[in-house]
């Protein structure tokens, strides 16, 4: 995982590797779960289809640790991540997701993404399935 922001770096001693997991529900929950040096922050994505072509995402996010310090910079900085991704997600649609893994290029970062896509695929969804 990526360096901490620098508000952040206290979180975490000199040389610790962070681990990252993330956890799939198929088809429609997914948690990443982050370890800090002094305890682990949580993220649940939890999507609920309103149409076809509608979704609500709800988003809890909980941590173990700076339990005195303000939630805002964590929520700020979640909230950042998810604005940058924000354009590209609304453009997509589910019949454009290709399970087949062949039909286009992937970097380490996109493990996650991967393994998703699979458990897709193992679920027997498709163009088919979709609207």
């Amino acid at each position: 995982m990526s360096n901490d922001p620098h508000n952040l770096k206290h979180l975490s001693p000199p040389g610790f590797k962070r681990r990252r997991l993330f956890e799939v529900w198929l088809p429609f929950t997914a948690k990443l779960s982050v370890t800090f040096g002094n305890g682990q922050l949580h993220i649940l994505n939890a999507a609920c289809p309103v149409s076809a072509r509608k979704t609500r995402l709800f988003v809890p996010i909980c941590r173990n640790f700076d339990k005195d310090a303000p939630l805002q910079d964590t929520l700020d900085f979640n909230h950042q991540v998810f604005g940058e991704d924000k354009d590209i997600v609304e453009e997509q649609y589910p019949e454009d997701l290709p399970i087949a893994l062949q039909d286009e290029v992937h970097i380490a970062g996109d493990k996650s993404s991967i393994a998703y896509r699979k458990g897709l695929a193992a679920l027997g969804l498709g163009r088919s399935f979709t609207p």
